[in-house]
Formats: C-alpha cells, structure tokens, sequence
C-alpha cells in the first residue's frame, strides 16, 4: 500500500529535490551579500520621486554638492563686489580668485565627465554645456579691448547664474510646472501677441498726425502696447487723442487679463507639478 515505485521516486525527486538546513544555508550564502540581506533586496532605495536629474546621476556626496553651490554663490558675490569703485584697488585679489574659481568648476566639469554613466548625454545636456561654459578661461581675455572683456563678463554672469540654476531644487519644480502649462502658456503667449501687433499698429495711425515725434513708426507704437500690457507704464510715450486714449483704456484692461491668466496658468501648473512628486 505504501510502496512507491522507482518511476515515482524519479519523477518525486525531480519535482521537489530534498532540502535540508545545509542545502538551504549554502543556497542563502550564494544569494546573501555580506550583511546576510538577499543580493535582491540590497540594491540602492531609488531616490524620492521629483528629486531633480542632477542629483541622481551626480558623482559627488550631498556635502559635495552643496560645497559647489557656495562656490557658485561666492562667485556670483565676487562678480559683484569688482564693481565697487571702493574696491577697485583689489584687482589683483579677484583675479586670483577668479582663477580658483575656474579651476574649481575644470576640476568638477572633469570629475562629472569622468563618472558619468554615459558621459555624451552628460556633455550635451543643459547640465553639462552649461558647466562646459563655466571652465572656459574669460579671465585670459584681459588683454584684448575693453568691449571684449565687458561682453565676456556678461557672458561669465549669465553662466554662472545658469550654473546655480541648474542645481536648484525649486528651479527644477519650475521647469516641470512649465512642461505642465506648455499648451495654455503657448496660448496665452500667442493671444498677447496678437494683441501687442493690433494695439501697436492701431496707436500708431491715431496718433502719428498729431505727434510724429513721439510715434514716429510703427515700432515706438510696439513699445507702448508693450509697457501698457505688462502695466509698466514708463510715461515717456502717451497718447493724446481721444481715439488713442480709448485704445489705451482698452490695452490697460486686456493687460490685466493677460497677467491675471499668466498667473493663474502657472498657479495651477505648481500644484500638479507638486502633487507629481509625491509618492504613489
């Protein structure tokens, strides 16, 4: 009754191989790393969703990272403070200063080129053109005109506030909020042109007869839809006609509409884009 035939014993063996607690310890081992945690359950816990790219891929240590963005703010305070007239004497300073700075960001571009997984998409990327950027040497122009070097140092400013950006947390937020409102912003950039061109164009026939000095073309029309729009209001060019001043009254209320919406749009693009980082 209970004899089991060879055929059974095969097939039962084969089915399910007999374990016991050493087969089973030498098994764990193979898949254990050396704190006893399967190889499985070991890997890296990915980071929080919504963390921007650049600290995921980053080689450096979060200390690391924020040691860089002091840098990146010394060097923004630096580019400041040269232009105090008090401290005109101390050019010898910032220029030494300057090229520690630059050696700083060469070590660094070199350092993400290096450890990069793929260092191609790293060096193509906003990231990386920006930091490639950074490492050119504009401090070695100061002996070519002084437009040059002006032009140089605007270019060093924009680089290095692009720089900072790019290591921001809350710009990062931004730029997804922008992703989100792309179609309506597009929209509403397409509407507020259309409405600059048509409140330019119709300023300048009411009021160049009666002052051609002030609306002397079309483009001086352009610039006041422009500044009524965005409610600036300079008050270097105004219109004296009645016609004009109904097109004005009629501007100043499209441009409260305009930035009302803007407003709105990006309102509702911050809230998605924070409820996409949360988790689930």
């Amino acid at each position: 009754m209970h004899y089991r035939s060879n055929a059974g014993r095969v097939f039962s063996t084969a089915c399910f191989p007999p374990t016991n607690e050493s087969t089973k310890e030498k098994v764990f081992s193979r898949r254990s790393n050396a704190g006893g945690i399967p190889s499985d359950c070991s890997r890296r816990r990915p980071d929080t969703p919504g963390r921007p790219p650049m600290r995921q891929t980053s080689p450096f240590s979060e200390r690391t990272e924020r040691l860089i963005l002091f840098v990146i703010g010394a060097d923004l305070l630096l580019q400041c403070v040269e232009t105090v007239d008090d401290f005109a004497l101390a050019t010898t300073f910032f220029f030494w200063a300057s090229v520690g700075i630059w050696a700083l960001y060469t070590i660094e571009w070199i350092v993400r080129i290096r450890r990069a997984e793929d260092w191609r998409k790293y060096a193509f990327s906003f990231i990386g053109i920006v930091d490639f950027l950074a490492v050119l040497p504009l401090w070695a122009f100061t002996g070519f005109d002084l437009r040059v070097l002006r032009a140089f140092r605007i270019f060093r400013l924009f680089v290095t506030t692009a720089k900072l950006a790019s290591r921001t947390s809350a710009v990062a937020k931004l730029a997804r909020a922008f992703r989100f409102a792309f179609d309506e912003a597009g929209a509403l950039f397409a509407g507020t042109g259309i409405i600059v061109i048509t409140a330019g164009f119709g300023m300048y026939h009411l009021e160049h007869a009666v002052q051609p000095e002030i609306f002397g073309s079309v483009y001086d029309g352009l610039w006041w839809a422009v500044i009524t729009l965005t409610t600036v209001g300079y008050g270097d060019i105004q219109p004296i006609t009645a016609g004009g001043k109904i097109l004005a009254t009629v501007a100043m209320f499209a441009g409260i509409g305009v930035i009302g919406s803007a407003c709105g749009i990006m309102a509702d693009a911050l809230r998605e884009a924070s409820a996409d980082e949360q988790p689930g």
